[in-house]
Formats: structure tokens, sequence, C-alpha cells
């Protein structure tokens, strides 16, 4: 199992396939607003879990064994704490509210409570994991419910082209070492991604991105493909990434079998 999570630890752009009711289509919340400190923290909460998972094969119902440590208001005061099992941030509250662990399939689910008279009143947060290459986030404010991106409340910097290339480039990476460990084990390459487990996260509502016939495996912003040359044991192959949406669409990564990663930028705003 840990060797299966190491790749997906890195990855920015996340999936989740259960079916949820119907939700309203939000937009990206202002990286200053209240909003922000409890989506900032509850990825702190999924990253933390998600460490721990590689470190002992299982999620924890105990925010503070996984280290999960919100920070408390500029003042030192904290939001109050509704029961047991909470740990307190600033204006949110937090606790974890399902873990399973092997043999079960390894998951959880999370949120977090606005804290009352304060200007996160009546925002819910979720976040849930219900296997290892899945999650759902969602904000609730006023009874409507809507799908956190995983690019929310991050700094400016974070959108330029270079950040929306990192989910590419990190994929393609991961698509290196596992093919290299997959030779380790059946002396050969394969192009199929399936059969050796490399399978990009999609987006936070559900989505992947659309691929043009079954040889490519789609993700967030980019789909993947592998394309094996030769015979064991003097197979070669090559990995490729392409951008489909926003200003880096049309962009394609590259790695073969040495580990050398191009990257052809498409013309357009990211020129």
């Amino acid at each position: 199992m840990r060797s299966a999570m190491r790749w997906l630890s890195v990855v920015g752009g996340l999936s989740f396939s259960w079916a949820l009711p119907a939700m309203a289509e939000g937009t990206p919340v202002d990286c200053g607003g209240v909003d922000c400190e409890g989506i900032r923290e509850m990825k702190a909460l999924y990253e933390a879990q998600v460490s721990f998972l590689q470190e002992t094969d299982r999620y924890s119902l105990n925010l503070a064994e996984v280290g999960f440590a919100p920070p408390a208001c500029a003042d030192g005061s904290r939001a109050p704490v509704p029961g047991p099992g909470w740990v307190a941030g600033c204006r949110f509250a937090y606790r974890m509210t399902a873990a399973t662990s092997v043999p079960e399939p390894s998951s959880f689910t999370a949120m977090a409570q606005g804290a009352a008279g304060t200007p996160a009143d009546g925002v819910k947060l979720l976040i849930g994991k219900p296997s290892w290459d899945k999650i759902v986030f969602t904000l609730e404010r006023g009874g409507v419910r809507r799908y956190v991106g995983w690019d929310e409340c991050l700094p400016a910097a974070s959108f330029t082209c270079d950040a929306q290339l990192r989910e590419g480039i990190q994929h393609m990476r991961a698509l290196y070492t596992t093919e290299r460990g997959f030779l380790q084990e059946k002396d050969r390459y394969s192009s199929n991604l399936e059969e050796i487990g490399f399978v990009p996260m999609g987006c936070t509502d559900g989505t992947r991105a659309a691929v043009p016939d079954s040889s490519w495996t789609g993700g967030c912003r980019f789909i993947y493909r592998v394309d094996v040359q030769g015979t064991a044991p003097t197979m070669t192959f090559t990995a490729t990434a392409r951008a489909i949406s926003g200003p880096i669409a049309g962009t394609t990564i590259k790695i073969d079998e040495s580990g050398v990663l191009t990257l052809t930028p498409a013309y357009g705003m990211c020129q």
C-alpha cells in the first residue's frame, strides 16, 4: 500500500465518484474570505491523514495523532468545540466522522463547522476519501452545497501557467516511477496504465478529462498514455501527458525510460 500511495500524495487535482445530491455550481471564493480558513485547514487535514496512512497503513480518528493542529486566531482565541473529538481552529472546529483501515478498504471522512457568532457561522465543510484514488470536498453555506476545487484559496502565484503545469509534471514523474517498478517485478514495461496501477486523480467534482480513445487515461487537466517500444529485455517507453483545459491546453509533457522529461508549450496565454 505504501508504494501505491507514495506517488498519489503529490497530486494536486483530485476526484470523487460517489453519487451526491445536486449541488450549485460555485465560483472560487476570495482567497482572503472566511471560507478559505476552513478550506485551507481541511486540505491540511487531508494531507496529514494521507501522510499518516503512508507511515502506518491506516487512517486515524484522532486528529492529534496524525499531527493536525489548526492555528488559533491572531489574538489567541479559538472556536468553541461542539463536543468530544473536535479540534478548534480560529473560526472553525474540525473532527473526523469515520475512518477505516486494512483489511477493509482504507477510507475516511472529516468535517469542519463554523463557529456561532463569527463570519463562519453556518458554514460546513466535508472532505472524504472513499478509496485511494478518489476524494470529495464540499462546502455548504445557507443550505447550498458546492464542490471545492483543490486550487481554491491559494496565493495568486498558484494560478500561473507554471503552477497549472504542476499536475502533469508530478503525474509524469509518478508514471515514470510506476513503470520502473513494474519493470523490476515483471521484466517488462506496459502501455496498460491500469495494469501497472497508475490512476491519475480527476477533479473534485467527480469529472475527468475526456480522452480521444481507450489508449488514454484522463486526469483533471491532463490526459495520459504510454507507448512501449521493443521487446524484453531491451524495451523502452515514452509516456505522454497532454493538457486539455485552461491556458495550458495543448501543452505536451513527455518522459522516457531514462527519466528525461520534456515539455512542449502550446501557443496561447502561456506564451
